[in-house]
């Protein structure tokens, strides 16, 4: 028989542990749809059901990261360029790198992608209580930048590549234009070329001139 070692923790803490779970799972899924500027995230997020308002004390880190999220949303460029040198002096602390990650990749920054992921990827290799705490995030987050990344790129190679076609059009066109223009010249000088004189047929010799000729 399986034991059931849930019998070994209090109801209150095996509930409180799902609910944080659903929490931190809900809310952090919600923060990377805007991250992302991803429309279809959020309306899947709106589908899921009525989540804790609160979080444990251990997710203090999330919380703090969460409310800076919420900080920062509607800040334009000018704004989130000062909050970035206000963190530039942070060092290595979790905390400060998931802020610092956020405003790389936040959509009126310089969208700093690859940047915003190294730092993610710092979190998520630390040992640190912080980082472990913030990890769960870090590699949602992580996978949302790694799609954006992947879809910039496709869209750049599709601009290239419709520029490329773009030229070639122009190029065809062009030589187009310029045989028109030859062909135009050509019969510009045809028309104006002195009509040749017609050579008149000789008359034929009559039947007496024929027997002479004999």
């Amino acid at each position: 028989m399986r034991a059931d070692f849930t019998h070994d923790r209090p109801p209150v803490c095996i509930a409180a542990s799902r609910c944080e779970r659903w929490a931190v799972a809900g809310i952090a899924l919600a923060l990377a749809a805007a991250l992302a500027g991803c429309a279809t995230v959020r309306s899947a997020t709106a589908e899921l059901p009525q989540m804790p308002p609160l979080l444990g004390n251990g997710n203090a880190p999330v919380r703090n990261a969460l409310a800076y999220h919420e900080t920062i949303r509607g800040m334009n460029a000018a704004e989130l360029a000062r909050e970035r040198s206000a963190l530039s002096g942070a060092g290595n602390v979790p905390l400060a790198q998931m802020k610092q990650a956020m405003l790389l990749s936040h959509p009126q920054g310089n969208n700093n992608l690859q940047r915003a992921q190294s730092l993610l990827e710092a979190i998520n290799a630390s040992e640190k209580p912080d980082a472990v705490a913030l990890q769960a995030l870090a590699r949602l987050l992580a996978e949302q930048l790694q799609e954006r990344v992947r879809l910039e790129n496709t869209a750049e190679r599709l601009t290239q590549q419709l520029e490329r076609t773009g030229q070639q059009l122009k190029d065809a066109q062009k030589q187009s234009d310029q045989l028109q223009e030859k062909l135009d010249a050509l019969t510009e000088i045809e028309r104006t070329l002195p009509a040749r004189p017609s050579t008149p047929t000789p008359p034929l010799p009559s039947s007496r001139e024929r027997r002479s000729e004999k």
